[in-house]
């Protein structure tokens, strides 16, 4: 609860109750997608969230759109370990038809 929630109760000593500061929020990387070569598969990539375990070490760092053109690419697919598969297949499917 903020200081901007609380009113004061008159009549009554609230001088007592135990307070403490909230820590500061973490702060929320970057959104954004990766894509990868697909591990042992030649001409084929993987596009993973930013933050997947599966996206260190390389790749390239895509928008949301690019990552969409990227996943309608041959041989491309998104990755089931992160958000990838959940976020942006749906996307795709939404656009068939469209334009």
């Amino acid at each position: 609860m903020t200081d901007r929630q609380l009113t004061p109760i008159e009549g009554v000593d609230l001088s007592g109750v135990p307070t403490r500061r909230l820590p500061a929020p973490s702060p929320r990387p970057a959104p954004g997608w990766v894509v990868r070569p697909a591990p042992g598969r030649r001409g084929r990539t993987v596009v993973h969230d930013a933050t997947c375990r599966n996206a260190v070490g390389g790749g390239t760092e895509l928008g949301t759109q690019e990552a969409l053109d990227a996943l309608m690419r041959e041989g491309a697919r998104a990755c089931t370990d992160c958000d990838a598969a959940a976020v942006l297949v749906p996307a795709l499917e939404l656009g068939q038809g469209h334009g």
